[in-house]
Order: structure tokens, then C-alpha cells, then sequence
């Protein structure tokens, strides 16, 4: 068996095992249309298996990085894994993870955010990480919204000549993928996390005096596919009363019985909102697991959010120390991540925390991967 670092020629391969793997019905689109940032063509970052000419596993591994006000984080993703079911059982994937970890330890990368959180990847270290809130909204929020918004915008659908508009809103975002507006259309084009839950993804944007105030993405039941989860907010930006508002016209328009909206801990405003509307949210983590590269080139590429010299790390995986009123912690890597990226930790309970915690976008959003 051959496990190497995919090359771009290689990557219908892949496309192919993971059609097979994951399309659960013939109208899905090809994985290879919706993950263009695992499957175009460019430098692969990707691993495989091989057994002589046949690839049987592959590790979808895509770097990025997260603006998060004035810090940036490089990180890696990881997505389409998947084995052929007659090689199953052989640690495949778990092999394939050590060498997407090599690569990342090898590069500038801090963070891996993993699209799961079974075993294979809790056994090599990943964890939970994070806050957000799960709304699920009916038809009897649309008037409290309208109310509690106290405004009017006009809401349409997102048109090309947008796109412009739409990637200005993204970049205000306190924590989001830096995306060019290049991207940007691609990705709004493929469509990932919709055509996974088998939605069809719709944007819409509100405009007050002729400019766009907000824009929601929003997956919805089509004519093509039979949906596998309910209609889900994917990603939004801008003013979170006319977001709001887009909520509430997305629900009426689209004639949904239900909609869910996951929101980063940091949407407080647009969060507040919704429970003005009269609907209690379910406090989650953030989707899927991190792992953690190295420390030091985390604390490193967060330091414009840090107290100075605050935590010091003693390697690559800790131990972490820092005096917290007087009192001397020392943290392993989940504490470290824990006291960095969750507005509940234990560290922070107890008051004894002064640095805010650290926003990181939604991960089962427009880059899902």
C-alpha cells in the first residue's frame, strides 16, 4: 500500500471514491462540484492510499486561514475521508490523519478543524471546541422579528452584481475565512454544506436607501433532492436587524415549517434578537473537532488578542503556564484551547479570566468542507 500526498492529475480519483462513498442519492451533485476547494485543480495538500493504480482512501486537507479582528490564524481543514469498503479495517484513515498532521506540523499551520468528531479523530487528540447557539424557528417568529427589528428593508434575491457588496459584509464579520471575492463566487456557486444536507442553497440581501445592509444564505428543500436535515441558516453578515429580517422573510417566502440557525457565540446581537421573538436556544459547540498543531504558533498568531508574555509554552504541546490572580496554572493542550476559544470554560467562571475569549467563525458554514 502507498500512501502519498495527492497530485493534482490524481484528484478524479478522489472524486470519484467519494461519490461513491458519500452521494446517497443519483441527483446529489459530484463531490468534485461541491468541494472545489478539496478538488480543483492547484496544489494538493490532500493524502491517499493506494493499492498499485487504485486509490482505496483519501483525506481531504485544504489550508485557510481565519481573520479574527486584528490576529490570523493559518489552519488546515479536513473533509472527504473516506475508504473503499473492501479495505476497510486496515487503519487506513488513521494513517492518512498522521500524515496530514506531519504536513501541518511542517508548515505555518496552528490549528487542523476536522468536519467530525468520531474516534479517529479523538484518538489522535482532537477535541471539542467553542460555543454557539441552535435556534429553531417556526412561522410564529416572522411578526415578533419584524417588531423587534424595528426597521424596513427591502429583501431580495442575491443578484451577480452583488458579490462585490455581499464579500464587504463577509470581511466585517468579527471572525471569518479570509476569502477573496473570487472565491467567494465559487463557493456560493458550489454550494457544500447545502448539497450535503441535500438543500438547495438560496441568498438573499436586504437593502435600505439602495445599499445592502445584510445578506443570509440559506439551504431550503428543492425540487431535485429529498432532504436529509431541516432548512439551516448557513452562513449570514452585515446588520443583525436586517438579517434578522431575513430570517424572517427566508421563513415566509420559502414557506418553511421550520428553520434552524446556528450561530457562533460572538452573533450575540442577532442571537438577542431571536429570543426577543420568544425562541430559547440550544447552547452547542462549535461543529465538528480541532486539533491542536502547536501551541506556541497558536499563542504566536494570537498574540494581537493577548495579554503580553500572559501564557508561555513550554513546547510544542505544552505545558502552558499562566498566573491568574496570583495563582499559578499550568494547562495541557485541550486547557489551552479551552481557556482561549470557550466563553464557558472552567478558567473563566470563576472571574479570574480578563481577556475576552476568542472568536472563531461557525465551521459548518459556506466553507464546510
Amino acid at each position: 500500500m502507498n500512501i502519498s500526498i495527492m497530485k493534482g492529475d490524481q484528484l478524479h480519483h478522489a472524486v470519484e471514491l467519494s461519490d461513491r462513498i458519500f452521494l446517497k442519492q443519483p441527483e446529489q451533485p459530484s463531490m468534485g462540484v461541491s468541494f472545489p476547494p478539496i478538488f480543483s485543480p492547484g496544489i494538493s495538500h490532500s493524502y491517499g492510499a493506494w493499492d498499485q493504480d487504485k486509490l482505496v482512501s483519501f483525506m481531504g486537507f485544504v489550508p485557510f486561514s481565519i481573520q479574527i479582528r486584528g490576529a490570523k490564524l493559518n489552519i488546515y481543514s479536513i473533509g472527504s475521508v473516506c475508504t473503499d469498503p473492501d479495505y476497510r479495517g486496515q487503519r487506513l484513515a488513521g494513517t492518512l490523519l498522521e500524515q496530514c498532521i506531519h504536513h501541518a506540523e511542517a508548515s505555518a499551520a496552528s490549528l487542523i478543524l476536522i468536519s467530525g468528531g468520531r474516534s479517529l479523530y479523538t484518538r489522535a487528540g482532537s477535541r471539542l471546541f467553542g460555543r454557539a447557539y441552535r435556534f429553531r424557528l417556526s412561522p410564529a417568529v416572522i411578526e415578533p422579528l419584524r417588531t423587534a427589528t424595528g426597521k424596513q428593508v427591502n429583501i431580495r434575491a442575491m443578484q451577480p452584481q452583488d458579490l462585490f457588496d455581499v464579500h464587504r459584509l463577509m470581511e466585517q464579520r468579527d471572525a471569518g475565512y479570509v476569502t477573496t471575492a473570487s472565491e467567494l463566487n465559487k463557493l456560493l456557486d458550489a454550494s457544500a454544506y447545502s448539497n450535503v444536507i441535500r438543500l438547495e442553497q438560496q441568498v438573499l440581501v436586504a437593502e435600505e436607501g439602495g445599499v445592502l445592509t445584510a445578506f443570509a444564505i440559506i439551504a431550503v428543500p428543492g425540487t431535485v433532492m429529498t432532504p436529509s436535515r431541516e432548512s439551516t441558516l448557513v452562513e449570514w453578515g452585515g446588520s443583525p436587524e436586517a438579517a434578522a429580517l431575513l430570517i424572517a422573510g427566508a421563513i415566509q417566502s420559502f414557506n418553511l415549517t421550520e428553520l434552524t440557525v446556528p450561530l457562533p457565540w460572538q452573533d450575540n446581537e442577532l442571537a438577542a434578537l431571536i429570543q426577543s421573538a420568544g425562541v430559547t436556544p440550544e447552547n452547542i459547540r462549535n461543529d465538528g473537532t480541532v486539533y491542536l498543531v502547536s501551541g506556541p504558533r497558536l499563542l504566536r498568531q494570537l498574540a494581537p488578542l493577548l495579554p503580553d508574555g500572559l501564557i508561555q509554552a513550554e513546547g510544542e504541546h505544552g505545558p502552558y503556564r499562566l498566573t491568574l490572580n496570583n495563582e499559578a496554572l499550568v494547562l495541557d493542550d485541550e486547557g489551552l484551547l479551552s481557556l482561549l476559544f470557550d466563553p464557558e470554560s472552567s478558567y473563566r467562571t470563576n472571574g479570574s479570566v480578563t481577556f475576552d475569549p476568542i472568536p472563531l467563525p461557525y465551521t459548518a458554514g459556506l466553507q464546510y468542507i
